[in-house]
């Protein structure tokens, strides 16, 4: 067992549980990174490094994301205003490295990108057009992370993880619907243009 490790720190402020099975059925926006199937069957293959309770579970491989913000469901016209705005944010392409994957003691496994200033900047700038959408959201300590399995307690994590590289290009706004049936709804699409040629750094 030299090779794992049981349990870790949690942040001060994590993200809502949003998707939790248990959460009653709720809409609300979600503006978040989905990785592309390659990067899908990576994380995948992590998973099966882990050493995993009975009962845990994992959410869908299209279902993984890095949440950027979250907040409740909005009116047409606001979700409107909301779109108009995120158009307004430079999508600036950066190349992510998934290098560390832990527990949670809200009983979450994640995997953690490396730090990378143009992802800070990039949430910034969502924060930014949420607010000129007029959109009045609580401010969590941004920790990025993919969660990749709940209802951990007890598992094991392994000390290592081959770095998993992840090229971003564009981020999404989905309407996320919280218990059976659990889907997202995408809404809008936000990719780089073609003059954003250099990557983020």
């Amino acid at each position: 067992m030299d090779d794992f490790k049981r349990g870790d720190h949690l942040p001060d402020e994590p993200e809502p549980d949003w998707d939790a099975p248990s959460f009653e059925r709720q809409r609300h926006l979600l503006i978040a990174l989905f990785p592309e199937p390659d990067v899908q069957a990576a994380i995948e293959e992590h998973r099966k490094d882990w050493i995993w309770p009975r009962g845990h579970y994992f959410p869908r491989s299209p279902r993984l994301h890095l949440t950027l913000h979250c907040f409740g469901d909005q009116p047409r016209a606001v979700e409107k205003r909301l779109r108009e705005a995120l158009a307004q944010v430079r999508v600036q392409p950066m190349d992510l490295v998934l290098d560390s994957s832990r527990t949670w003691r809200n009983d979450i496994a994640v995997l953690q990108p490396a730090e990378h200033s143009a992802l800070r900047t990039l949430h910034a700038g969502i924060g930014r057009a949420v607010q000129k959408a007029g959109i009045v959201t609580e401010t969590p300590t941004f920790t990025p992370h993919i969660t990749i399995a709940r209802r951990t307690e007890g598992a094991a994590y392994p000390m290592s993880l081959p770095p998993i590289p992840w090229r971003v290009r564009k981020f999404v706004l989905v309407r996320s619907f919280t218990s059976h049936p659990v889907e997202h709804q995408v809404l809008a699409t936000f990719e780089a243009g073609r003059e954003d040629k250099k990557d983020g750094v």
